[in-house]
């Protein structure tokens, strides 16, 4: 039995949908920051750090970071075969994509929407967003190259919980100047992501949609 706890379009939307395509027996928990729920005791008693997802597997069991559950719960559902074995031509790339989506890619984001978490001052912020933006730009273009030339998916003919994470991602930009998804080849890994029963769940369990 798992718990998995989430708020609507935050890092928990990867994890939730490896869960789901897993048919796993998990109770997926809403936490609403809007509400306090992120400062409640109860909460920070499982995650200190105030945000989720967070996950409570094997009779209370406690892990964080997105990044990291996904590679717990594809290694504990191998029959999905959404990461490749150790030994694999791909495992080198998977790893190298799912650790650059989390540090780089992540991270530009963070900063554009949590300018707040880094540096004091709406000046300083605003600074710390174009930055941002520009980085982004950097980043969809580097990606968009990536799969244009060894696509369609980040380790080539196969789907992996890193294309889950990248759209994932690709969302969390659809307020900035050119959000992920207007990119061609990024845009054909959406589409190719959305025909997923278990992602398209996920959206509709969240309340939320995935420009295209």
């Amino acid at each position: 039995m798992y718990k998995l706890y989430w708020n609507p379009g935050s890092a928990a939307m990867a994890p939730q949908v490896i869960l789901l395509e897993a048919g796993a027996k998990v109770e997926f928990i809403l936490v609403d920051g809007d509400k306090g729920d992120l400062k409640k005791a109860e909460y920070l008693k499982l995650n200190p750090h105030a945000r989720v997802p967070t996950l409570v597997y094997d009779d209370g069991q406690v892990m964080y970071e997105s990044a990291a559950i996904c590679q717990f719960l594809v290694e504990r559902f191998p029959a999905l075969k959404l990461a490749p074995a150790v030994g694999h031509a791909d495992r080198a790339r998977y790893l190298q994509w799912m650790a650059y989506l989390t540090n780089t890619v992540q991270e530009a984001l963070m900063h554009w929407w949590h300018g707040e978490n880094f540096i004091d001052g709406a000046a300083e912020q605003a600074k710390l967003k174009a930055k941002a933006e520009l980085r982004l730009a950097k980043m969809w273009t580097f990606l968009d190259g990536e799969l244009a030339a060894k696509g369609p998916h980040l380790c080539g003919d196969t789907f992996y919980a890193c294309d889950y994470f990248l759209v994932m991602l690709v969302r969390w930009s659809r307020m900035t100047e050119k959000p992920g998804h207007l990119y061609p080849q990024l845009n054909a890994l959406i589409r190719t992501t959305l025909a997923s029963p278990a992602y398209a769940q996920m959206l509709k369990d969240q309340g939320i949609e995935q420009a295209v």
